[in-house]
């Protein structure tokens, strides 16, 4: 049978509102005795029930998880992860709100970050960008006594109790030694790495996700693979010509010229572009981030492998992070949880396809959209 916090109360020779007050985190209870009452509860399989924690509360709680908009395709698979969670926590009388601010409109962040503050928030989810003056962001939510996280970008010089996200420095050097392995055999090499100098374009401060990745790809590469060589063009957000026509003339130049291209941006239509284009059939091809055009392309043999992030389980980890950080009161800084890249191929693109087929079908089930400027999503 299963025991209860009675049970425990009178095995222990305690009261029972001090065992409760153990497993709510509500009152004091010296360190000593509640390792007592836990290490008693572990050997005896007792699990507290959530509902029952739940009606002591009795209080909704408000978790806020913000984005951006640009790429979309990101944003709308951490939006599923969001959605997943909030639909499991959601009995457990939780709300969850989604919100996608306009890029670089630090302004609006602010004036929703204020609102969801006035009507209650517990904590909040933060996508830390450079187009954003995120240092007025969490000045906010500190004043205001809010538990925050950072996910997809990090600023660990902040008072963020903990980081969910990838190492973009390890993306790179995960696609580094794609190449290398890829060129060993012929002894020599040259790739062509494209990415963002965003020293030159960035807005306001903040982590550098193409640096990061650019340095760890040349890391590895010129670390382990001296026999091959690189050349690292840069898109400039800034010139007359867009993006994507920078990124397609950049193949032109090269076309013939190099063994593997690295494509770290987000920026993907003028990159796929050039590679339908010109001649890179029998190129090492390698690219971030994943939407249908890029998984397409893989399937075609046009790209060699994607470097995958899993932005949907980054979602869900958010969300269930601080709901744990709620429950439990902590609020000093924890472990960093760490989503460790993939690398997808046409072999093995069924892994994708069974991932965002299982979200989709969610979604359908779960919820409908009801998106406004912000993208808030009520639970």
């Amino acid at each position: 049978m299963r025991i209860t916090q009675k049970d425990i109360a009178k095995k222990l020779g305690i009261s029972l509102i001090t065992v409760s007050r153990a497993f709510n985190n509500s009152g004091y209870v010296s360190p000593e005795l509640k390792k007592r009452i836990f290490d008693y509860a572990k050997k005896q399989s007792y699990v507290p029930l959530r509902a029952s924690q739940i009606l002591v509360r009795n209080k909704t709680r408000r978790i806020a998880v913000f984005t951006s908009t640009f790429p979309s395709f990101v944003w709308d698979d951490i939006e599923r992860g969001v959605r997943s969670a909030a639909e499991y926590i959601g009995p457990l009388n939780y709300e969850v709100r989604f919100f996608r601010i306009p890029d670089f409109d630090t302004e609006y962040y602010l004036k929703t970050l204020k609102q969801e503050i006035r009507n209650g928030l517990d904590a909040a989810a933060f996508l830390c960008m450079r187009m954003f003056r995120m240092k007025e962001i969490v000045t906010l939510a500190e004043k205001a006594g809010i538990p925050y996280i950072f996910y997809n970008v990090d600023d660990p010089e902040t008072n963020r109790i903990c980081y969910i996200g990838t190492d973009y420095s390890a993306g790179g050097r995960l696609a580094a030694n794609l190449i290398g392995k890829s060129l060993g055999l012929k002894g020599t090499g040259k790739v062509l790495v494209i990415g963002i100098n965003e020293d030159i374009d960035r807005m306001t401060d903040g982590p550098d996700i193409n640096a990061k990745r650019i340095g760890g790809f040349l890391e590895v590469l010129n670390g382990r693979y001296p026999f091959i060589s690189s050349q690292v063009e840069y898109i400039n957000l800034k010139a007359k010509t867009g993006a994507d026509a920078q990124s397609k003339q950049f193949l032109k130049d090269n076309e013939g010229r190099v063994d593997a291209v690295y494509f770290v941006p987000a920026y993907t239509g003028g990159f796929l572009d050039g590679l339908a284009a010109y001649d890179y059939r029998r190129t090492i091809t390698l690219l971030h981030d994943v939407n249908d055009r890029a998984l397409h392309c893989l399937e075609n043999g046009l790209v060699t492998a994607l470097v995958f992030q899993d932005l949907i389980l980054q979602g869900y980890t958010a969300v269930r992070t601080l709901e744990n950080i709620l429950e439990s009161k902590i609020r000093e800084r924890q472990r960093d949880i760490e989503i460790v890249h993939t690398l997808i191929f046409k072999e093995n693109i069924n892994y994708l396809t069974n991932h965002y087929l299982l979200s989709q079908l969610q979604d359908s089930v779960n919820f409908e959209k009801d998106l406004g400027k912000s993208g808030c999503i009520p639970n």
